[in-house]
Formats: structure tokens, sequence, C-alpha cells
């Protein structure tokens, strides 16, 4: 059956001879993957609208079950210039792609919210709004969306309201004899209002949130670090942006 969809382009690998594979994100059914014939060639027609960190129409033959395909044609519908022409910038689009492929319920559900997401990640990155606050919510957003946001209401051991750090291993805020037992040092009151706004709040927000001051590469860390110990999953493209924005 022949199929348009827009596609958010997520990577790009050779893949035999003159061909690319690529992997995108759509709003009907998830990540799927395409392999473009002949994308390497000078002639190709396809191949500057497949470029990742692209928006693109694509059309193929939709087969129910399958996940890889053969691409037809692709079509530009947005290229963001400034995202690809600037390298800090691309290294935050890297990471928001691979979080995309990482989280990316395949099965179907909830894909519409996810392109959303992304979709709005490019963009304010393109934009020029800072990297770090656009990774932290877009981070917050998914997060929300896959039911494992950190507890940033109360003490996640003991429910008490007045809390002194964030605990990466516990997944949110504890109060002050829950840090001391584990560990973890004390954040002052700004920091943990201000994780709290990143976690209550979202992409739709930036504009309120970076004028509140934004996310610091803290913030940034820490649920990078959740992500990982929670979630499974570890960004090879965050440690780039972390030495290119020199975050560490």
């Amino acid at each position: 059956m022949n199929e348009s969809v827009e596609a958010l382009i997520l990577s790009q690998s050779d893949y035999r001879d003159h061909d690319v594979l690529i992997r995108v994100m759509t709003q009907e059914y998830g990540i799927l993957g395409f392999i473009a014939a002949g994308a390497r060639k000078m002639t190709s027609k396809n191949a500057g609208s497949i470029l990742p960190y692209t928006k693109a129409e694509i059309q193929f033959d939709y087969k129910e079950g399958k996940t890889l395909f053969r691409l037809k044609t692709a079509r530009t519908r947005e290229l963001w210039r400034s995202m690809h022409e600037d390298l800090g910038r691309s290294s935050a689009a890297a990471v928001a792609a691979e979080l995309c492929l990482g989280m990316a319920d395949e099965s179907g559900a909830s894909t519409r919210e996810e392109y959303r997401y992304l979709d709005t990640a490019f963009r304010k990155i393109n934009e020029g709004m800072n990297p770090v606050t656009v990774l932290a919510l877009y981070m917050s957003d998914l997060m929300k969306l896959f039911g494992i946001e950190p507890d940033v209401d109360e003490c996640v051991r003991c429910g008490e309201t007045t809390v002194h750090a964030i605990s990466v291993k516990d997944g949110g805020f504890l109060c002050a004899q829950h840090a001391e037992e584990a560990g973890v040092h004390p954040s002052s009151v700004t920091e943990l209002r201000r994780f709290r706004l990143l976690v209550k709040g979202g992409l739709d927000q930036i504009e309120i949130i970076e004028k509140a001051g934004g996310a610091k590469p803290s913030d940034l860390e820490i649920l990078a670090e959740m992500l990982k110990l929670h979630a499974g999953l570890e960004l090879r493209s965050f440690a780039f942006f972390k030495r290119f924005c020199a975050i560490e």
C-alpha cells in the first residue's frame, strides 16, 4: 500500500554500495527504518531530504508488521538550517534524537505525543534557545509520558513534604533524615525549586521556564542519570554534548 508520512529523521548510516539506512520518527507508526537506494550518489534526489534532524515527507509501500522499508521518495518539509550549521545545536539535536530512539514505544501507543515533543525540541534548538533547558524539558516530558518522572512533591521514602536533596537512585526528593541515611548531598532551596519546576513543566512552557532562569547543567545531568538508572538508557551522544558545552 502506497503511504506518505511526515517523518523526523533521527539517524543515517551507510548501507551497502551507495545506499543509506535511516531511522525516523512518525506520528502514525512510531520508529521506522528505511533503505534509501543510491542516496550516496551525487545524482540522488533524496539525499538532501534525509539528513539527520530534518523533517521530511516520505513515500513508501507500507506493510503491517514490518519496521524496515524501501524508501521511494523524500521531500524536505523543514531543514532547520541553524541547527545543522551550529555544532553546539547539532550536538543537542543528536541527544534528542538518540533519546527518542531509546524511549520510543514501537507498539504505536503515544507516538503522536512522542513526535510532538521531538518536533518541538528540534524547533526550539533551531531557534537558539538554551539547549540545556530544551533537553532537560524534553527529558522531563518523555519521562512523564512513560511514567518514570521523578517524584518532586515529597520525600520518596516517607512522604515528608519538607525536602533537602535530590536522589538519582530513589528517583526524586528526600527529606533531611533520608538524605543523610542515603549519603546524598543536600541541595539548596533554589536548586530544589528549579528542579521541581523542570519536572512539573515541559517544552510547552519553555519560555516561562527560561524567564525563571531555565535549567542548569546539573539538572540535565541528574535527569540523564535517572534515565540511565531507571530506564536503562545511556545516551552516548550526551558525552560529546557535555564536552562541547563544557558541562563537565
